[in-house]
């Protein structure tokens, strides 16, 4: 074969890959998360990447399989909009750049792999490949340029608002850099020897979901009483991390009346420079299990302090949902009827095991509770009470992570 014959090969392998562009763009996702953790954010980022991914992997088929004028192309809106996100959080444009050149070689390494199984040619391959890794590398040199610039400009927005300076302040103090209490006292206008409950609050209502996010945390303010205004910071464009001086109250899930689609994580109260760090750090990780749930079943609330291991469950949640279901066998299932069991399973060892007790929490009949709790341990195969630490931390996981844990219903 000549070796212009190795465009047309890679315009069958492209067109090829095209059909599975999906599953392509998500394991060189997973790959770039793993080896760039910076890369790593909550669900709404970590999805924003994936966007970004997909739509430079649809681009580049695209490329080779029509032969495209990459100087005529511009990058997916997805990967503007992720640039977008990396400069209001902060995220070094170095990362980002570095996000490029790791996918780049992910992606160069795949296609290597169908060339060389399509043909055993050398001189095809050769050419091939030269001509892949030629178009691959203008590709990237055209939307990095485009992405950094789109970078930049919002960074330079981002920080001319007096309020990204107060959260560069923040994110300064959260790094556990050394600085002057007193100049960030005066820069945040927010004391710090003080007790504070950290909040992060998110939102997915409308399109100003930071308006959403600010009422709430500031009514939430008012339900504790606390002994000043809160510190609102934003931590983009959907999400508020906001800290509550000196709450007279205990925070209670049940009277915080959150508007649809926005949700709030819950810190420990803690005291001076290091609860301020240390709090927010508990709301945070209450986020991310609060964000492990699908949203239909999602708390609207998710306080740190009920919480307890399954925020470590939320690493691994492929593990956690095999070891759940091992612990709990058929009260792992996924639907109503063994939801009921669960929660009523859970109530009861929490209330050391007492049916009436549990009644009351609940608001059943004693009754009720009893033929519950048989038909929990039936589908245990054993006494709650056995092996009752595994127990309760399943039971708790169920709870709060909903599906993404349980196995699937009978329909």
């Amino acid at each position: 074969m000549r070796h212009s014959n190795g465009a047309e090969l890679l315009a069958k392998i492209a067109g090829g890959l095209n059909q599975h562009a999906l599953a392509l763009s998500e394991r060189l996702t997973e790959q770039m998360l793993a080896i760039e953790p910076e890369l790593r954010g909550d669900g709404r980022v970590e999805s924003l990447l994936r966007a970004s991914v997909t739509g430079n992997v649809v681009i580049a088929l695209h490329v080779y399989e029509l032969g495209l004028d990459i100087e005529e192309l511009d990058a997916p809106a997805e990967a503007l909009e992720y640039a977008r996100r990396m400069a209001q959080r902060g995220t070094s444009v170095t990362a980002l750049l570095r996000a490029y050149r790791i996918g780049q070689r992910l992606f160069i390494d795949h296609m290597l792999a169908e060339i060389t199984t399509a043909t055993n040619d050398r001189e095809l391959v050769a050419a091939a490949v030269a001509e892949m890794t030629d178009r691959s590398f203008a590709y990237t040199d055209r939307v990095t340029q485009q992405v950094v610039t789109a970078y930049q400009d919002e960074r330079d927005r981002w920080l001319q608002n007096q309020m990204a300076v107060r959260t560069a302040r923040v994110r300064s103090l959260l790094s556990g850099q050394r600085v002057d209490r007193g100049d960030s006292e005066r820069a945040l206008g927010y004391r710090l020897d003080r007790t504070h409950v950290g909040l992060v609050v998110w939102s997915d209502a409308g399109a100003d979901q930071l308006r959403a996010a600010k009422q709430l945390a500031t009514a939430i303010a008012d339900h504790l009483r606390c002994q000043g205004q809160p510190l609102l910071i934003p931590a983009d464009e959907s999400t508020l991390w906001a800290w509550l001086p000196q709450p007279e109250l205990d925070i209670d899930p049940a009277v915080v009346n959150t508007p649809k689609a926005t949700w709030v994580s819950v810190g420990r109260p803690a005291t001076g420079l290091d609860g301020f760090r240390l709090t927010h750090r508990q709301a945070t990780q209450a986020q991310v299990v609060a964000m492990s749930a699908p949203a239909p079943q999602r708390a609207a609330v998710s306080c740190s302090a009920d919480i307890g291991p399954i925020a470590l469950m939320c690493s691994d949640l492929a593990a956690a949902r095999a070891w759940i279901g091992e612990i709990l066998g058929p009260l792992a299932q996924d639907d109503d009827a063994t939801a009921q069991l669960r929660e009523t399973a859970r109530v009861f060892l929490e209330t050391n095991g007492s049916f009436q007790a549990t009644a009351e929490r609940l608001v059943l009949h004693r009754n009720t509770v009893q033929y519950r709790v048989r038909k929990a341990e039936a589908a245990l195969g054993h006494p709650l009470r056995e092996g009752r630490l595994n127990v309760e931390v399943a039971l708790l996981a169920c709870r709060w992570l909903g599906a993404t844990v349980l196995q699937p219903g009978n329909g």
